[in-house]
């Protein structure tokens, strides 16, 4: 999940840059209008793409992943108010904007959506009753996995819209601002599968008999890899090697090696052996990134409390293995163990911290006045919002999981039916003996039969 799901938060922090008046604070000039105002229309356009894609669409993903009868309205909902809010964002005649990436990617997400949307109705449709219909499995496989897409992609929209808003990444910004909007969004996305894993994933991977920690290496290493080779002169011709180049290159040379180092020693672990070098990769990068000097002393505040995060996220992160190791930590629980909470969320508060480090936005809010405490608590409310959204949504999923499991709840002798613990042998026997038994077998020691011969069992459907 995000993993998109940052959709209200973002506008929110966009809104606070840009509607807030101007007044004086200790002589400073606090005026954040950066343009001609937002007319209504276009409000109108935020207000409706924020609740479609950033509330009715991941609820409806989280709704028919549980086959929920509420699935098909919430869907509908959301995609009659997208449609119309995607009139409005090429229609308004608000504030002129300048060719933006937001606008040219929003072609992409409306055909997305007409495809996830096409597939739904095909779905539902039901085909099959009336021919052989060989595609509707590919097509649910196509849908379910479109739907996963569109959160990522409302993610990545969302984040356009806002530098679209703010007017930021134009004229030689362009290669520093995607370094923070690209590294910030990792962090996100590796404190979101965090919490995956600590709230729904941990059965599911177990299945697989691997280390947690070998997901986390090789994520690692693959991106140590890729920021190797884009932090200098990928996307605007570099003059020469900055200390910041160097500082953001070497930075993915150690996730890469420390990746790497991590992967192979877990390539054959069992899924109770555990690895800390995840973290002490993350130690080292948040002590890198708070000693990064800077042009202002501002980001470099900005930047420490961005290092500082990551430092507690590492540290937190291994204190938390070590008590899973030592059983002090229970991994057979339903519910996780409130400390395993600490590190994912230090990782969305850096995420979040890292992105508003880029250097247009950092000058903007210094210019202002903003010291570093309010800026840091600003985003620190931001990231609780964050983790609340992610958290709820994996709670609901949860939560219909239960419900659902109620229909499956073993009958007791009042309902006709006894609930007996019986040897393998008997197991085999009684499937031999009584075909109808053998869907009511559930594990290797428990069977479930009928007290009363004279009542017929029902097949399942």
């Amino acid at each position: 999940m995000r993993q998109d799901t940052v959709l209200s938060l973002l506008l929110v922090a966009a809104a606070q840059s840009s509607l807030v008046r101007a007044h004086d604070h200790h002589g400073a000039n606090m005026n954040f209008d950066a343009g001609e105002p937002i007319g209504g229309v276009l409000k109108l356009h935020i207000f409706l793409m924020s609740v479609s894609f950033g509330v009715l669409f991941p609820i409806g993903l989280v709704l028919g992943l549980r086959k929920h009868r509420l699935h098909v309205p919430v869907q509908s909902a959301g995609g009659v108010l997208a449609i119309i809010g995607f009139v409005l964002g090429h229609a308004h005649g608000g504030r002129a904007f300048k060719e933006n990436a937001h606008s040219k990617f929003s072609w992409f997400m409306l055909w997305l959506l007409a495809a996830q949307l096409g597939a739904g109705i095909y779905l539902k449709l039901h085909t099959e009753k009336r021919f052989n219909d060989v595609v509707r499995p590919y097509i649910k496989i196509a849908h379910k996995y479109m739907a996963i897409t569109m959160i990522v992609t409302t993610y990545v929209q969302v984040l356009l819209g806002v530098v679209a808003w703010l007017g930021y990444c134009y004229d030689g910004y362009l290669g520093q601002c995607l370094a923070h909007l690209i590294m910030g969004s990792s962090f996100l996305a590796y404190g979101i599968w965090l919490l995956l894993l600590v709230r729904l994933a941990g059965p599911w991977l177990s299945k697989f008999g691997r280390s947690p920690e070998l997901y986390d290496s090789a994520m690692i290493m693959v991106w140590g890899l890729f920021n190797t080779f884009t932090e200098h002169g990928f996307i605007e011709k570099a003059h020469g090697w900055s200390h910041k180049d160097l500082q953001h290159t070497s930075m993915g040379v150690i996730w890469f090696c420390g990746g790497l180092l991590s992967t192979y020693m877990l390539r054959k672990a069992e899924y109770k052996e555990r690895s800390l070098f995840p973290s002490i990769i993350l130690i080292f990068t948040g002590a890198a990134m708070a000693a990064h000097e800077q042009d202002t002393e501002f980001s470099t505040k900005v930047h420490f409390v961005f290092g500082f995060s990551l430092v507690l996220a590492g540290l937190t992160r291994c204190i938390e293995i070590m008590l899973i190791t030592t059983g002090l930590i229970r991994t057979d629980t339903k519910e996780p163990n409130p400390f395993q909470y600490i590190p994912v969320f230090f990782l969305c508060h850096s995420g979040m911290a890292f992105m508003s480090a880029n250097k247009e936005s950092v000058t903007a809010v210094g210019n202002m006045g903003i010291d570093i405490g309010t800026f840091s608590l600003g985003y620190l409310s931001i990231s609780f919002l964050l983790f609340f959204y992610a958290y709820f949504l994996m709670q609901l999923f949860s939560e219909l999981g239960k419900n659902s499991d109620k229909d499956m709840a073993l009958p007791t002798a009042a309902d006709g039916m006894i609930y007996q613990t019986v040897g393998q042998q008997d197991i085999e026997m009684s499937v031999t003996s009584a075909p109808t038994l053998r869907n009511r077998v559930h594990g290797d020691s428990h069977v479930l039969f009928n007290a009363d011969d004279d009542h017929d069992t029902d097949s399942d459907d």
